[in-house]
């Protein structure tokens, strides 16, 4: 595995979170509606208009994109700086995905966290995971 990153940020991010996007792209792309109810823990499934459908799929798109450019840039390069851009990257990304997920879920529902349902916990908690892995990473935390 060619990668300039230390082992945890390595484990994390050339395996696991593949993984978890590689679940993702494969939960939204069998059941667009599961995802988009889940948003909410909705005790059934919408019927979705076929723009949330297109949306969902595009979303689900995302996640597999996201992982493979991961699997791609990280197995691909020893430099601390190609990894570090791309974590920068991902980073923002983190923020920007973790800000509109938590607006939208208004503060009631976010701080409610025994009601969450799988969705919400896939979109607010495995964020702040790599997020906080990914400052780890960048602040030197795992260098040696």
């Amino acid at each position: 595995m060619a990668t300039a990153l230390p082992t945890i940020p390595r484990y994390v991010f050339c395996i696991i979170e593949p993984v978890v996007l590689i679940l993702a792209f494969t939960t939204t792309s069998i059941s667009p509606a599961y995802y988009v109810s889940g948003q909410f823990k909705l005790t059934s499934p919408l019927s979705l208009a076929p723009s949330e459908t297109i949306l969902t799929y595009q979303m689900s798109n995302l996640f597999l994109l996201i992982a493979i450019i991961e699997l791609y840039v990280f197995h691909s390069t020893n430099d601390i700086k190609v990894a570090h851009a791309l974590l920068k990257a991902l980073w923002w990304g983190d923020l920007g995905h973790l800000g509109v997920t938590t607006w939208c879920m208004g503060w009631a529902t976010l701080r409610n966290v025994g009601e969450w349902s799988l969705v919400n916990w896939g979109n607010i908690a495995v964020p702040l995971f790599l997020f906080a892995m990914r400052s780890f990473c960048l602040f030197g935390i795992f260098e040696t």
